[in-house]
Order: structure tokens, then C-alpha cells, then sequence
């Protein structure tokens, strides 16, 4: 995100002349079946929640409830049922539409949908379906963090160079390269490798923070639309396409047993596709999936297996976020 805008274009969207002027341009935004997808991970407070890497954590719990007020007052918020009717055309989605998608069902989900709830907003959650109910399996970034932040080593080998670990800066960057280079590997490779790693530093286990199968079915009966996010949490591009299928099917499979719902959405973990991956999903049967790939989706040239999303971190502003809407959407380049 910040990579993306300049800290000037930043300035100027936060400011009292930035929402003017967002304002004003949103008033001419009338295209109708453009989709803009938005992605949260986490909503909570980070400083509650040490063990848990911090690149995934969205907002806070009052953060959240002001960019949901914010959005309500410059959009269209719809539901999954609402994009996938489009997708298949059946309707037409009205201007400035925006679907609000939570990836990796962790348990502070549950504080995001009391604050949907209470505005009568739709979600999405996607699920990797092996972490439920097994509180052992933890994502590989978590635990990645936890153990270079509290480890009593000072410092490491990593690809023949020494990391140092001797302060918060150098951890971070120590957690950066190596999950650089887990994404690098093939998944058969990377999990084994980042258990050595943690058990090279006496890895503190923490047990996962994913919501439980019987939480999940709560969720689905109020409302909660859930979509498949694989089994084990794979970039789907690092698998052979037939270990990319078992994981697309199993995941989906988990989901109708729990849920009783038919799945037809999917969210690719890490943003890791390739074209073969998106069209074995269609050939499946799946109607939409997700990507990280920043941009807003034009539902009339689009391939709805592979749609673009609006990445939501800490520092994301709401005026931020309405920044990318408008750019993406006129077809701009983004702001450098």
C-alpha cells in the first residue's frame, strides 16, 4: 500500500481538501458492474495479541467501525450472493459497489461482524478448512514471527548469511527475508523447512487463533457468507496443478459438510495463481475467486476466477482505500 502512493498523494487523501475532493470525484463515479473488493485479516488489538504476526492485522476494533461508517456513506456495499448474480449475469451491480471479504477465519472475525451486524452489512470469510477444531496447526507466518520474536538466540544462519536478532528492528527484517523465501519454495519444501527453523529457535508454540467448526456454522445461520481458502493454506501456484485441485475440492468439500451451504467462491492464499490454476477451478466448478492483485474489477471484461481486491492494512485509511476505488476504476495507473 504505501509502496504504492506517494506520502504526498497520502497527505492529500487524508486531509479535509482530500475528502472533498474524493467526494467530488466519487459524484461523478456512475459505472455501473464495476466490483471493488476489499480484504481484512485481522480486527483487534495488536498489542493483545504479541504472537500473532503483525502484517496481518487490519485495524483496530474503532478503526474498523469507522471505515465501515465511512463506506456506507460513499458506497454500495453488497452481499456474495449480489456479485456472483452479476458475475453469471442475472443483475447488474450498481455504481460504487464494494464486497468486504476477511481472509483466514481468525477468531477476531467475531468482533468485525458484531460491527456488521449492528449496520445490516454482508461479509465474506474465507476458510482454510485444515485449522479449525486443531488449535496445533498454526499458519507458517505466525508462527515464523513468534519464533525469531522470542527466541533467546541473538542471531542465525539464513541462506549463509548471519541475521542478527539482537533487536526489534533486526528481527523484523530477519521475519522478512525468511518469508521471502518460504514463498519461494514449493509448498512440499517450505513447511518442512520453517519447522526446522522453529525448532532451531526453540519455537514458544502458541495455539492457533482460527475460529472453531461449531463458531463457523454459527456464523454461516447468521449470515456470514463463507468461501473456500484451500485445506492447508498453500500459495496455489507452488503446487503441481493436480496438488492444486485436491486442494481446491477438499476445501470446498469440508465447507458443504459443515456447513450444509454450497460453496462457489474461493480466495487464493497469498495471491499465488497462475492461469492454470484459475481455469482447473472453473473446470470444478467454482464461479468467482480472489486474488491479492490490487485493483477493482470491471464485471464486463473481468475473469471472474481471477478478480483483483483492495489489501486493508493498519495504516489504511478509509480515504486510502476510496483513493484506489477511484484510480483502479477510471483505469488510472496508481499514484507513485
Amino acid at each position: 500500500m504505501y509502496k504504492v502512493f506517494s506520502q504526498s498523494a497520502l497527505t492529500l487523501a487524508n486531509s479535509w481538501a482530500g475528502d472533498k475532493l474524493l467526494t467530488s470525484l466519487e459524484s461523478r463515479e456512475q459505472r455501473d458492474n464495476i466490483l471493488r473488493v476489499i480484504t481484512y485479516h485481522r480486527v483487534d488489538q495488536p498489542s493483545e495479541k504479541p504472537h500473532l504476526y503483525p502484517g496481518v492485522h487490519s485495524a483496530t476494533p474503532e478503526q474498523f467501525a469507522t471505515q465501515l461508517d465511512q463506506l456506507q456513506a460513499c458506497s454500495h456495499i453488497i452481499s456474495l450472493d449480489d456479485a456472483l448474480d452479476a458475475i453469471e449475469g442475472r443483475r447488474r451491480l450498481p455504481a460504487k459497489s464494494v464486497l468486504i471479504t476477511f481472509d483466514d477465519a481468525y477468531q477476531s472475525f467475531d468482533v468485525a461482524w458484531q460491527q456488521l451486524q449492528t449496520r445490516g452489512l454482508p461479509v465474506v470469510l474465507f476458510v482454510p478448512t485444515s485449522f479449525p477444531d486443531h488449535p496445533e496447526r498454526k499458519f507458517w507466518w505466525d508462527r515464523v514471527h513468534w519464533a525469531i520474536h522470542s527466541t533467546p538466540k541473538t542471531q542465525i544462519q539464513h541462506d549463509g548469511i548471519d541475521l542478527h536478532l539482537d533487536s526489534p528492528k533486526h528481527k523484523i527484517d530477519a521475519a522478512r527475508q525468511i518469508a521471502a523465501k518460504v514463498k519461494q519454495l514449493p509448498h512440499r519444501e517450505a513447511m518442512p523447512w520453517v519447522n526446522a527453523l522453529c525448532e532451531s529457535l526453540h519455537e514458544d508454540a502458541q495455539p492457533n487463533e482460527v475460529l472453531s467448526w461449531q463458531r463457523l456454522r454459527e456464523l454461516s445461520k447468521e449470515g456470514v457468507a463463507i468461501g473456500a481458502h484451500t485445506h492447508t493454506h498453500p500459495l496455489m501456484n507452488q503446487l503441481s496443478l493436480d496438488e492444486a485441485q485436491e486442494e481446491a475440492i477438499r476445501s470446498r468439500d469440508e465447507l458443504q459438510k459443515q456447513l450444509r451451504k454450497e460453496i462457489r467462491s474461493f480466495c487464493y492464499p497469498a495471491g499465488g495463481v497462475s492461469a492454470e490454476v484459475a481455469a482447473m477451478l472453473k473446470d470444478i466448478g467454482y464461479t468467482a475467486a480472489f486474488t491479492t492483485q490490487r485493483g477493482v474489477n470491471d464485471l464486463d471484461n473481468c475473469d471472474p476466477l481471477q478478480m483483483s481486491r483492495i489489501n486493508v492494512g493498519g495504516r489504511t485509511s478509509t480515504n486510502v482505500m476510496r483513493m484506489q476505488f477511484l484510480s483502479y476504476s477510471r483505469g488510472l495507473k496508481p499514484i507513485r
